[in-house]
């Protein structure tokens, strides 16, 4: 952790602004109320950002920064807290030390307000925040899996369904024409049985009998008698 206090007077912070460390404090800033001198108070939490702060469903991946600014006199070095707001261009906090984070997760500004309330903002530039007012600040990445993974689970879950749902389809709808053709073969193959019948009947009438199941003529045995010749 690493707190450190810049005394200066308020013209000079009005007029031309301020670096120090990582953040850059641009010129025409207003003091709410009004100080004739100002301490500005830069934090940089370190190790010790998990302790005092928390973002829920997203992981912190830099140090908590903070600026505040408190008026000063020759009696008290830091005495009064006051509030102050850029009316130009913005302050930025750039976050040197950044955790590794996933491909596809960008990390968003955080900053942490009254009652435990945290408000997101995207990076203007890589690792840096762009901010209008004194706060504590960080960088953060969603804790959970980032849209793009379940989108395609779930395109693949719904593709593998519908891959087996038209298998089975086409699977029963193959078996249901050999069955069809197999009863269209049977019932031909009956057809000519019968034509071969009728046939058969319009000739020679023959008795007829049955081996197995197939019906066989039968022709009566005659025999001719002998005649003596003289």
């Amino acid at each position: 952790m690493e707190v450190s206090v810049v005394r200066l007077r308020s013209f000079s912070l009005w007029s031309r602004g301020m670096n120090y460390s990582s953040f850059n404090l641009p010129p025409r800033i207003v003091l709410q109320p009004n100080a004739k001198r100002i301490a500005i108070l830069f934090e940089n939490l370190g190790n010790w950002s998990s302790n005092y702060y928390n973002v829920p469903n997203h992981t912190m991946v830099a140090s908590v920064f903070g600026v505040m600014a408190y008026s000063s006199s020759e009696t008290a070095f830091v005495d009064e807290k006051i509030n102050f707001t850029t009316h130009g261009d913005p302050i930025r906090i750039r976050f040197p030390h950044v955790d590794q984070h996933g491909e596809n997760d960008t990390p968003i500004c955080a900053k942490f307000r009254a009652g435990g309330l945290v408000k997101f903002k995207n990076m203007t530039k890589p690792y840096v925040c762009e901010v209008y007012s004194q706060g504590h600040y960080t960088l953060v990445v969603p804790s959970f899996p980032s849209p793009k993974e379940p989108n395609t689970r779930s395109h693949s879950k719904r593709f593998t369904k519908w891959w087996v749902l038209g298998f089975v389809i086409g699977f029963a709808g193959l078996v249901i024409l050999v069955l069809i053709l197999l009863a269209l073969v049977k019932e031909a193959k009956k057809r000519r049985i019968r034509k071969m019948e009728k046939n058969s009947e319009g000739g020679e009438l023959f008795d007829t009998f049955w081996i197995g199941e197939s019906k066989l003529p039968s022709a009566s045995m005659l025999r001719t008698q002998p005649t003596l010749e003289n």
